[in-house]
Parts: structure tokens; sequence; C-alpha cells
């Protein structure tokens, strides 16, 4: 058992998953889907899980359309996954075009169906951060947004080139820096406007930030360290794609991958005793 401070009163997990359909094709992309579906069910956190939809880049409507709605069906926090980076979006007029168009017509989706579904929670691609993005979102009326993650610089953009998914890193002047390492790992998530995300002492704004303990899946020494650094209370955020159970050349789910997966998430829920909760969950439990 991993040493959990006397002062925690609760551990919190919360599994996101960005909803990037970047392998394979459709029939193996809805099988990733339900494979991760499958796993939460098993573990009994089917309708505790969030779920940030890439509607600008992978279609699910079109697409996916039984998958969304079975997701909503089984309970599970739908937000929206925009990779701005990938359309080069920087100016207000850009960001607020792409954004409004996701939200949009995800929301027409979901009112056709007969199915309730309040899209407050936002996720940008690469968890990148800036001002004009938190604007877009405060317009737009999103108030959960999950971006930073502590401790950690890196360098990124998604392009799709010649048919093919690819994420620039530092050696490309086309990447997006963003430097995280002052904020401390296992901080609490905070309230924030567009220009002061980075304030973790912050108790007031319109967007709530949920930093990401680890992406992709489950680093076992961050979410330790995440817990034993925390206070009252500690946030375990782990950031997921269907994708990361699929063979990346095959494109089928990978057995491998998926024990790997189900165990990971078992070892979170044993080894810290965490109750799996939604992000829209995550006001009525955190203690201001």
């Amino acid at each position: 058992m991993a040493h959990i401070p006397s002062r925690l009163r609760e551990i919190f997990c919360l599994v996101t998953v960005d909803g990037d359909l970047r392998v394979g094709d459709r029939s193996q992309q809805k099988a990733s889907i339900e494979a991760m579906c499958e796993v939460h069910n098993d573990l009994g956190i089917q309708g505790k899980t969030t779920w940030f939809i890439n509607e600008i880049d992978f279609h699910w409507m079109v697409e996916h359309p039984e998958s969304l709605l079975g997701l909503v069906d089984s309970g599970e926090c739908i937000g929206v996954h925009d990779h701005l980076d990938t359309h080069f979006a920087d100016t207000y007029a850009h960001v607020f075009e792409l954004m409004h168009a996701s939200r949009s017509h995800l929301a027409g989706f979901f009112l056709i169906n007969k199915r309730e579904v309040p899209l407050l929670s936002h996720r940008n691609g690469c968890a990148i951060q800036n001002a004009v993005y938190y604007k877009v979102a405060i317009d737009l009326g999103y108030t959960w947004v999950s971006d930073v993650r502590p401790e950690l610089s890196w360098s990124a953009r998604m392009i799709k080139e010649n048919g093919q998914w690819i994420c620039l890193n530092e050696d490309d002047p086309r990447s997006i820096f963003n430097d995280n390492r002052c904020v401390p790992l296992g901080i609490r998530p905070w309230y924030h406007n567009s220009q002061n995300w980075m304030d973790t002492s912050s108790r007031q704004g319109s967007l709530l930030q949920v930093p990401i303990t680890t992406m992709p899946g489950v680093i076992t020494e961050r979410v330790t360290a995440a817990v034993e650094n925390s206070n009252d209370q500690a946030f375990i955020v782990i950031d997921t794609h269907p994708y990361d159970l699929q063979d990346l050349h095959s494109g089928d789910v990978s057995k491998e991958n998926l024990v790997t997966y189900q165990q990971s998430l078992v070892w979170i829920k044993d080894e810290f005793d965490a109750q799996f909760i939604c992000v829209d969950q995550l006001p009525e439990k955190l203690l201001i």
C-alpha cells in the first residue's frame, strides 16, 4: 500500500477520455470505445467517467452516433475536446468559430435524440493553454476545464499529413510550448478566469481548472506523488484515449493494452481506496 497522509479526508479519481479516434477504421474505433466501456463496467465505474468528444476532427455524430448516445445513456459526463492546435487557431474569431461549431453541433445532436446533455466541460488538444482559448470557453458557457499538467513542460501540436496523424515536438517550430513546471503535483482544482489559469491560489473565476495528473494512461510514480503531496483532498486525474487500447499497426484492440489499462485502474482503486467520480461531480465534492 502507498503511504496515504493522515491529513487526507478523501481521495478521488477522475477517469477522463479524450475522444480522438486516430487509429484504425470505423469498426476498429468502435471496438476500442466498447472495450474501454467494458473495462469501466467491469470495475463498477461506468457512469463515473468523463468523455471529451472531439467532434471537429472525428465526427462522432456521423461516424459513431450509437456509441455517443450509449455513453450518455450509461451516465457518463460528456464534454468537448477541441484540437484547436490542429487548425492553427490563434485569433479570438477563429477559436470562437471552431469551439462554437463543435459545441452547438453536439448540442443539436443530443436535442434531436432527446437527450439532456449540458456540455459544460472542455479540454484543449495537447493540453495547450492560452488566454484566448479560455476567453472563448467562458463566453460559450463552459464551467470546467482540464488542461494544466503539474510540474511538466512540453511542446506539441497535432497535425495530419499525407493521411497520417503526427504529433509535432520541440524539434518542429510549428509546435506550441507549454510550461506548467511551477504548478505543484497534487494541487487541488482551482477557479480562474481567462488570464490567470496558472494562479493555483485563486478561489474565484468562471472556470474550474482540473489539473491532469497522468497522461497517457496511469504513471504510478506521478499518481503516488500527487496523493502524497495533497492536503485534505486528493484528486487523481487520468487522461486517456480509446486508441491507447489499440495496436497502432493493425488498429485492433490489443489484449496487452487492455489488461494494462484495467490493472492500472484496479491499482488506483485498491492502493488508495479512491472514489471514482465524473468532472461534473467536482463542485459538490470540492472543499473550498
